[in-house]
């Protein structure tokens, strides 16, 4: 909990936190008048589409069958890149067909070309969303750096990849969501992880750590597999922090990959 959240809670009369272990936790240290109010997401912006049109959608990128396991996310630090990338290379033993799309921008955070060579990875099977700055349309591909010429209106160096300043609209992060056949999301601590709820929202299971808010989107009964992890702590706050275990993640996936397609929606 941070030190100013402390120091708020007793002067305020309603206060409120975005997950239920801020709750518990502050309640433990007196405060009994904090209640939990999860931020809201817009459920008619994000669902699922048909499996006819989820081909068509994959075809347009030339995709098929391939088993494609998604991350939607800022590329901070806080987020569980080298896990993650761990587990799909473990996972790949089983499944070599599977693709892992990272919705992200990848000139900020990990530098995440080195942590594939790293890993000793096939840099195709690690796919990214470009979007153009000049016709708004976004393309799925493997990384080959920014600033690419975009195959729709032809315009030069304008392709990026996704980031806060350019990036896709709800209605085509919807269909991003729904080119997945799984959600994974590794992370070392948050308040509220608003991808997770997307995801869910398209019907996907999604893999979230056990831990901070993902507590409260990590269990069977939302539609969720729960990733284990270990302590750590944060240099200088001694916050603790969550590192999932990448063989957590391979274990989840092979878990939902195996389901058939009855099960797995």
């Amino acid at each position: 909990i941070l030190p100013q959240a402390l120091e708020a809670a007793p002067k305020t009369k309603n206060f409120y936190v975005w997950a239920s272990f801020a709750e518990k936790d502050m309640k433990k240290l007196g405060h009994d008048h904090v209640k939990t109010l999860h931020g809201s997401v817009d459920t008619k912006d994000f669902y699922k589409i048909s499996d006819k049109d989820k081909q068509t959608l994959r075809s347009r990128f030339n995709l098929s069958d391939e088993f494609i396991i998604g991350f939607v996310f800022r590329n901070q630090l806080r987020k569980s890149v080298p896990n993650l990338l761990e587990g799909f290379k473990i996972f790949k033993k089983d499944c070599p067909k599977a693709k892992l799309l990272l919705h992200t921008h990848w000139s900020e955070g990990w530098d995440i070309p080195r942590l594939i060579e790293e890993k000793s990875l096939n840099k195709e099977d690690i796919l990214t969303t470009y979007y153009c700055k000049v016709c708004n349309q976004y393309e799925i591909k493997p990384f080959y750096g920014q600033d690419l010429d975009c195959r729709f209106c032809g315009s030069k160096k304008s392709q990026v990849t996704t980031n806060t300043k350019d990036g896709v609209n709800e209605s085509q992060l919807n269909e991003i969501y729904n080119l997945m056949d799984v959600y994974c999301h590794p992370f070392t601590s948050g308040g509220m992880e608003i991808p997770i709820f997307e995801a869910k929202l398209t019907e996907l299971i999604t893999l979230v750590t056990d831990y901070s808010c993902g507590e409260d989107s990590s269990k069977l009964e939302c539609g969720s597999f729960p990733l284990e992890w270990s302590e750590y702590r944060e240099p200088g706050t001694q916050f603790i922090k969550a590192s999932t275990y990448p063989s957590s993640i391979a274990k989840q996936l092979k878990k939902v990959w195996k389901m058939n397609n009855y099960k797995r929606f």
